[in-house]
């Protein structure tokens, strides 16, 4: 359901994915969760949840289609701009939205789909649940994990555990927190395969389950098929997608990559390797599948950096770049068969030539997780408090200037092409206003007295008081 709306519109942003439901027995258990779970997803095309859908390892990308870049609309372009209605995510048991105990916690954009978490009462409180609500693109509500999980005999509180295509996992709400209840669930089809016990802390990520198993007194990860067969067994210390193909893994306190087959593609020699989307420690506003690069970086244990392939063959830099100096976000990217990678707030070629220094850093010098390119464009910030929003050439896109109010933030480039700019005013020590543009430089909405969290493909989140967020989204008309 949505409802059109006039006048201002507002929305706002948090980075963390609420994990209510983690039981805290394993440490690695959250930060898992959150590694992935703040991962775009590939997407992939289900009509059914067919009988046999065992994954295989993905074929390599067509680099030419990758590393995504948002379109320059037309001249004139107009937009509309829709609030998406919130009215179906309360749960069944007769409560509505509009109930005071009723709040916003986060809210992300996983493949194709928004993903909202939502708790009521007090978390003291024997009411208290925590759940997600799942939306499309488009505003429309496709689940509600916390009647899911009443219809299946659990609690009221449920959580997803990644998305896949149309896939997702399930964590149920039981009595006792040690005893997690998993399962494998179709977002169209609505068809859901339980998962064996012995699995926990489950995360799904480009077509295979990842999991958490105790194994002689041992807390060990390894992998699941879309059947739920075991293709990578329980032996590693740590394991994440590093690319649609393979997996990064840590043993014995050293990274290495291995592919589906479990066959070891790098040696276990490295303390980091970078994800082959280029994102280090922190969410982009970007599609996994869309920005896989041909080399990513690896930081062997005295710090210095190498080029790695996927195949695992490991290239000399042709210039000094020490690990240390990796920071939150996107530091490899690839446009047009080039690799270009972010060293603090200096973007260079693999050959060391420099596209681009002065990097922003957003938020007053705190917390932007999209420095480097992202969706095609970078933003930059001189000593003239001028800031410029370039393309991977190094071409000024769109150039702004601090005039009455400071600039408190630029958001990245979205995959739509929108962007916002929020403007402080020191002397009220407030946010004045934030304005919506277009890569042609068209301020296409502003909104007063207030600061926006971008979540992607032109959706937008206002942040009120007591949890009572509003979600936006901007298309073109």
């Amino acid at each position: 359901m949505k409802k059109f709306i006039s006048g201002i519109l507002i929305a706002a942003m948090l980075t963390s994915v609420l994990c209510a439901c983690n039981n805290g027995e394993n440490q690695s258990d959250t930060s898992q969760s959150e590694n992935n779970a703040n991962s775009s997803q590939q997407t992939v095309t289900t009509e059914a949840m067919a009988t046999q859908i065992t994954t295989q390892p993905a074929t390599e990308p067509n680099y030419e289609n990758t590393n995504y870049v948002a379109p320059i609309p037309q001249k004139n372009q107009k937009y509309k701009f829709e609030e998406i209605s919130l009215d179906e995510a309360a749960t069944s048991s007769g409560y509505s939205m509009s109930d005071s105990k009723f709040r916003i916690t986060d809210a992300y954009v996983l493949g194709e789909y928004l993903v909202v978490s939502i708790t009521y009462s007090n978390i003291n409180s024997t009411a208290f649940c925590a759940y997600n609500v799942i939306f499309d693109l488009e505003g429309n509500m496709v689940a509600n994990l916390s009647n899911i999980s009443l219809n299946e005999g659990y609690g009221k509180s449920g959580q997803i555990r990644g998305i896949y295509g149309d896939y997702t996992i399930i964590e149920f709400d039981t009595p006792i927190r040690s005893e997690e209840k998993f399962a494998l669930y179709n977002l169209k089809t609505k068809e859901l395969k339980h998962i064996d016990s012995e699995y926990s802390s489950l995360i799904i990520d480009n077509g295979v389950i990842i999991f958490g198993k105790n194994e002689e007194n041992l807390y060990k990860y390894g992998a699941l098929d879309l059947d739920l067969n075991e293709i990578i067994p329980a032996e590693y210390d740590w394991l994440s997608l590093a690319s649609p193909a393979l997996f990064r893994a840590k043993k014995d306190e050293k990274y290495g990559l291995i592919d589906f087959n479990n066959k070891v593609v790098a040696d276990f020699n490295y303390k980091e390797i970078i994800r082959f989307d280029g994102i280090y420690d922190g969410g982009a506003i970007q599609d996994f599948e869309r920005n896989i690069n041909k080399q990513t970086l690896a930081v062997d244990e005295e710090g210095k950096v190498f080029l790695i392939d996927q195949k695992g063959k490991i290239s000399d830099l042709k210039f000094e770049l020490s690990g240390g100096n990796f920071q939150y976000g996107r530091i490899v990217s690839q446009y047009d068969g080039k690799v270009y990678i972010r060293n603090e707030n200096v973007i260079s070629d693999t050959d060391g030539n420099v596209i681009t220094d002065c990097l922003y850093f957003g938020n007053r010098g705190q917390g932007n997780y999209n420095r480097g390119f992202t969706n095609g464009y970078c933003v930059t910030e001189d000593n003239n408090k001028v800031y410029n929003l370039i393309d991977s050439k190094g071409n000024v896109i769109y150039s702004k200037s601090e005039d009455e109010y400071q600039i408190s933030d630029f958001k990245s480039v979205d995959q739509n092409g929108l962007f916002a700019i929020s403007y402080y005013s020191e002397s009220n020590n407030d946010e004045v206003k934030t304005e919506f543009i277009d890569l042609r430089g068209n301020v296409v909405y502003t909104v007063q007295n207030d600061w926006i969290e971008q979540l992607g493909y032109g959706l937008f989140r206002q942040h009120k008081n007591k949890g009572k967020d509003t979600f936006y989204r901007i298309t073109v008309e």
